[in-house]
């Protein structure tokens, strides 16, 4: 008997758990901030952050007001919608920075030297990325770099197609 009241008041005490947790009720902007720096960094999106924060705002507010509290978390839901936002928005950004080019934009800025201190301070590069990047600039072939570092070639050259869309980013803020 003991057992099956035990059991009854785990099953009582997850359920209400479990809807305390999905209805989860908006907080304070300023309680989301974190969540926001974290979407930022998972863009690479370099400093400063102030336009990026003001924008959040407006995506809190639409969040706050179309919020479901039975489908998931706030901060769940908010993360997604910020996300998303962002996304668009780097898109949509680099899409008029190409427009405005006179002519077509470099076609490989892994070998512009002039942002070589921009690539590695304010592009968060994995040190894969900074190796390729110098061994780039040194002029070696992609051959020649996965050589090097002891790594395939695909892999060398997924690296600097992710390389060139950060630089591209960077480029459109």
């Amino acid at each position: 008997m003991s057992n099956n009241r035990y059991a009854r008041k785990m099953t009582i005490e997850y359920s209400i758990r479990k809807e305390t947790i999905v209805n989860e009720q908006p907080s304070a902007f300023e309680s989301y901030e974190s969540l926001i720096y974290y979407t930022l960094r998972k863009l690479n999106v370099p400093d400063p952050h102030e336009d990026y924060i003001q924008e959040a705002y407006f995506v809190y507010d639409h969040c706050t007001n179309r919020y479901d509290p039975s489908l998931a978390k706030f901060s769940t839901y908010f993360t997604h919608q910020l996300l998303y936002y962002y996304k668009s928005l780097l898109r949509k950004n680099s899409q008029q920075l190409r427009a405005a080019y006179m002519t077509e934009p470099i076609d490989d800025p892994i070998f512009d030297v002039m942002t070589l201190h921009d690539i590695y301070d304010h592009c968060h590069l994995t040190n894969i990325e900074k190796m390729v990047v110098t061994l780039s600039l040194e002029e070696y072939t992609v051959q020649e770099v996965a050589f090097q570092l002891g790594i395939s070639v695909s892999t060398v050259k997924r690296t600097r197609k992710s390389l060139k869309q950060k630089i591209l980013r960077y480029h459109a803020l």
